[in-house]
Formats: C-alpha cells, sequence, structure tokens
C-alpha cells in the first residue's frame, strides 16, 4: 500500500454542475476526447455537452427499460457517427445514435434489443474500435459479443455462459495477434476469466481475486487495470502479470456496510479516481504520490465517478449515487493551470547569459564600423 500525502494546494476546482436528474446517478461515462458525457441512474439516461455545461436533446426515457446500469461511447474507425450504447436493470440494450440539426447534436435512439438471453440486470458494457466489437456482460452469467455496423445494428458473434458466476464489469484485453480477447471480472471475487476473441472458449490460468470487486478500469494500451476493492480501495494491476503494482487506499465509514465504488484512469493512467461512502471523491496522483479530497456532501455516498481530459484540461466528474428525493446533480471539477516555479538561481543565470549576449552582439557592431566607416571616409575625401 502507498504511503499517500494529502494535497493542501487544491489543484481542482469546481467548474459547475449538470442538473437534470431526478433520482440516483449510478453510472457516468465521458468520451475519450473529452467533448461528451453520458449519465445514467434510476430516471433513465442523459447526454450533455462539456463545453457548453447542457444537456443534448435525446429520447424520453421509458420506464419500461429500467434503471440504466452500464453505458460505453460507441464510435466506428471507419465511421464518424458517434453512438451511445447503454444496457438497464430489465436487460435492454438501448443505443442512441448522433444527429447534426444545424449545428446542435441531438440524439435519437436507433434501437433496443432484449431481453438478452436469461434475462438480468445488465453490468458492464465495453467497446473495442479496432474490431467494432461490443461485449456484454449481465448477472445471469451471460456474456456476449456483437459486432457494431455501419449502421449501428448489431451482429451475433458468441454468447458464453458462466456457472454460478456473477460478472460485475467486462472488457478488452491487449492485443494477441490482430484479435483482443475478453476480460470478465467478477462480482463476488473470485477468477477473472479470458474468453478468446473468435468463438469465446475460455483461457487456462485466469486470475484470482479473493475479494469483492465494485468496478474496474482499463487501459489496455498501457496494461494497466484499476480494480475496486470495497476493502481496502483502489488497486493497480499490470494486465501482463496479474499482481497488484499499487494500492491506493479509500476510508470506510465505520458502522455503515462497505459499498460497491467506481474508479476511473486517466489516458496516461497517473491519474486514479474512486468514490466513497462519505461523500468525497479521492482522485490520486501516481507520480507525486499525492492524494486530493473534492467534497460533495459528507452524508451521501459518492460511488459514481469518472475522468476526462475536457479541451486539454484534467476533469473529474461525481455524482451522488442514491435517490434523494429530489433534483440529482452532477459535480464537474478542472484541473488548474499549473504555474512552473521558477529557480532564483536558473534566473540569475539566465540573465547573466542574456547580458553576454547583449555585450558580444555590441562588439561586433563596434568592429563593423570600425572596418566599414574608413572605407565611406576614403571614398568621400576622393
Amino acid at each position: 500500500m502507498l504511503s499517500l500525502r494529502s494535497n493542501s494546494k487544491q489543484s481542482y476546482q469546481l467548474h459547475g454542475k449538470l442538473h437534470g436528474h431526478s433520482g440516483a446517478i449510478v453510472r457516468l461515462q465521458a468520451t475519450d476526447d473529452g467533448k461528451y458525457l453520458a449519465s445514467g441512474g434510476t430516471d433513465g439516461t442523459k447526454a450533455w455537452d462539456l463545453h457548453s455545461m447542457r444537456e443534448i436533446a435525446g429520447p424520453t426515457w421509458l420506464e419500461t427499460h429500467g434503471a440504466t446500469t452500464a453505458m460505453v461511447w460507441v464510435k466506428r474507425e471507419d465511421n464518424m457517427t458517434l453512438a451511445l450504447v447503454y444496457g438497464t436493470q430489465n436487460s435492454q440494450l438501448v443505443c442512441w445514435q448522433g444527429f447534426k440539426r444545424g449545428e446542435k447534436l441531438v440524439f435519437e435512439e436507433v434501437f433496443i434489443a432484449g431481453p438478452l438471453i436469461k434475462s438480468a440486470e445488465i453490468t458492464g458494457l465495453a467497446f473495442d474500435a479496432s474490431s467494432n466489437r461490443l461485449a456484454v456482460c449481465h448477472r445471469g452469467g451471460v456474456i456476449q459479443l456483437w459486432t457494431v455496423e455501419d449502421s449501428m445494428a448489431l451482429k451475433f458473434v458468441w454468447s458464453q455462459e458462466l456457472k454460478n458466476y456473477v460478472p460485475r464489469a467486462v472488457a478488452f484485453s491487449q492485443l494477441e495477434g490482430d484479435e483482443r480477447s475478453v476480460l470478465v471480472f467478477p462480482l463476488y471475487g473470485g477468477y477473472i476469466h479470458t474468453l478468446k476473441a473468435n468463438k469465446g472458449t475460455v483461457a487456462d490460468s485466469p486470475w484470482h481475486i479473493s475479494t469483492n470487486i465494485g468496478d474496474v478500469a482499463v487501459n489496455a494500451q498501457k496494461g494497466l487495470v484499476c480494480v475496486d476493492e470495497p476493502s481496502s480501495g483502489a488497486n493497480l494491476y499490470a494486465l501482463s502479470k496479474p499482481h497488484v503494482r499499487a494500492t491506493f487506499p479509500v476510508n470506510t465509514t465505520p458502522g455503515k456496510k462497505r459499498r460497491l465504488r467506481q474508479v476511473a484512469l486517466d489516458k496516461d493512467c497517473t491519474t486514479i479516481v474512486s468514490g466513497s461512502d462519505h461523500g468525497v471523491v479521492h482522485v490520486f496522483d501516481r507520480r507525486s504520490q499525492l492524494v486530493e479530497k473534492l467534497r460533495v456532501d459528507a452524508h451521501e455516498w459518492v460511488q459514481t465517478v469518472t475522468i476526462a481530459e475536457c479541451g486539454g484540461v484534467l476533469s473529474v466528474f461525481a455524482a451522488k449515487s442514491r435517490d434523494i428525493g429530489r433534483s440529482n446533480e452532477i459535480f464537474v471539477w478542472r484541473k488548474k493551470h499549473t504555474k512552473i516555479p521558477v529557480n532564483p538561481v536558473t534566473l540569475f543565470c539566465a540573465a547573466l547569459i542574456a547580458i553576454q549576449l547583449v555585450l558580444m552582439i555590441a562588439v561586433v557592431v563596434v568592429v563593423y564600423e570600425e572596418a566599414i566607416f574608413p572605407i565611406f571616409n576614403l571614398k568621400f575625401r576622393m
């Protein structure tokens, strides 16, 4: 476990709040470019423009869908169309596709799939842009792989059922040849399975985690996975060698039941974000080994968090994770611009060099004048 120090300088400041939800918010997901945010919970799904900090027009939520429980942004490499796929408590898989109306982006519902095999709550979604494949898992122990076609329709690839197993999340592994396998993480601890990309067969030698898993954030490019373990905090693993590389501790409130927390990684895997049961968002910096605590509400469960780079500025998002009986907002913090401290010795040396350069230029000018003006004077006398 790392020995972390609190950051007293408060490098993040509250940028604003997104208003619109009236129930518990249980999922947040930002696009890779940091332009848009999706949120979901007991009152359905919403999409947000992070530049204007306004809600984007989208389909009306239907109570028959159930609460939103998982979501992922989808963008094919050969198609610039943006889409949002989300799963629900009632085993529905819903796709919103983005369309331009004038200068504004709006979302329209293009399909509803489900209920899936052995109807149960969808717990995890993942998309791989290199293969245009969507992985889905639900509480019934079923994991499915689909291809997202150019029209955003789904084409079935395979389905695998893991007996006596409750999947918490799915993710795509690092490249193996020209394909990525599907990683399946259990809710109640146990084996982390690898399902082969071609037929979904279970690979040998799975990982093993003995504690419950609250959430998973995977960066296949960096070969790292962050796992929320309610008993300890956010644990960082290497995909190639599944052992704990670092633990980022998150305290729990004495007497309270341990709750699952979401975790998130920035694209460089240098910043880790975790929720808590006491209204605090923990932002860990792996390089400085500092932890900054962003306060939402001391009396609320803040499980729902994510992180993204918006316009080149690292931004943290969080929301209250239970139905508070009134409007529920999403908090948005942005990292302050950091001024690079100037060393006085360095500044003095730079001033000396500048003075020397000025003197050298002055000498060159004098020598040049001494060499040229006598010739002009001689011509003038002639």
